[in-house]
């Protein structure tokens, strides 16, 4: 039995079409097997074994909502200003929404020569993946210390004893009263940025990275490196994905380049000066244009955790 036929036949057959697609009555309210299949849609794929029991989970979420909602309307939220902003807004999201799916429904899957062809350009991803072992050392410290902290790393580094660098930094960093927190983390290729790691690639054990990180800098010097390589045949569903992304990207962005060369569109007010004094951000800035990351993590291998310092400290290499 299908993963949704089950709340279909416990609804009872026959005759009233209406009645099979019920699945709860809730006070005066209907939940019906539409509202349970879209709700079980965000779940993913499930394995049969378990679809009875997680159906039966999400239709009890479905049931608190709806409690919820009948309460909320009981008490008039639903005229009130800012809930009515809320829906506009979420309502406008998913319609937006909605159009990009449509139009990035177009891309073409990835074909061999191309997959083939990512694969040879990007050794540190694949041929040459490894799997980096960084210690850290994140610095709370205002704009006006971090000249003076990055002129002490930089003496550090002169030392012919890598491994004291750290260390030698975190008693510095003590004696100046500069709070800061040190770690260790793991990260596999394909989790690093895309743009950073040729770089990172051709790092040695006891090189550092000094980048900006909230309110201070992160340091992270490269303790090991573990060659785990992918072969084509291995890495080509992570590579089609990345690129079948892409391709969405692109077209998402040609799309919206189109609508806003044949709109009007007009700044009013202190808006009207900005848009005069500052350029007008491109669509790759905007959603959907994000650009992709590197392919999907490899199966087998564990995700090590990446605390958001580290995400947006790599990030701001050049």
């Amino acid at each position: 039995m299908g993963l949704f036929a089950a709340a279909l036949a416990g609804c009872g057959g026959g005759g009233d079409q209406k009645a099979t697609q019920v699945v709860a009555k809730v006070n005066k309210s209907e939940i019906t097997v539409h509202q349970l299949n879209f709700a079980m849609q965000r779940v993913g794929k499930v394995p049969e074994e378990q679809a009875k029991q997680l159906q039966k989970q999400v239709l009890d979420r479905l049931i608190d909502q709806e409690l919820l909602v009948q309460q909320a309307i009981e008490k008039k939220l639903d005229r009130d200003p800012n809930v009515l902003q809320a829906l506009e807004a979420a309502r406008r999201q998913i319609l937006a929404q909605a159009y990009v799916q449509q139009v990035t429904g177009a891309a073409k899957s990835a074909e061999s020569d191309s997959v083939t062809g990512f694969y040879n350009a990007h050794p540190e991803l694949f041929k040459e993946r490894r799997i980096y072992r960084f210690a850290e050392i994140v610095i709370a410290a205002p704009q006006d210390k971090q000249p003076e902290i990055r002129a002490k790393l930089e003496q550090l580094d002169q030392g012919k004893d890598k491994a004291k660098i750290l260390p030698q930094l975190a008693e510095w960093l003590k004696a100046r009263d500069l709070k800061f927190r040190a770690n260790q983390v793991t990260q596999p290729a394909e989790q690093l940025p895309m743009e950073s790691l040729p770089k990172i690639h051709q790092m040695n054990v006891g090189d550092l990275i000094i980048t900006p990180a909230p309110q201070g800098l992160l340091v992270l010097q490269l303790v090991a490196a573990q060659t785990v390589p992918l072969t084509v045949e291995q890495a080509t569903p992570f590579i089609e994905q990345f690129l079948t992304n892409k391709e969405r990207v692109k077209l998402s962005d040609e799309e919206m380049k189109r609508l806003k060369s044949a709109a009007k569109i007009e700044y009013m007010g202190d808006f009207a000066k900005l848009a005069q004094a500052q350029p007008a951000p491109t669509a790759a800035g905007q959603g959907q244009g994000a650009q992709p990351a590197a392919p999907a993590q490899p199966p087998g291998q564990p995700q090590a955790a990446q605390p958001d310092y580290m995400d947006k400290g790599i990030k701001g290499l050049k």
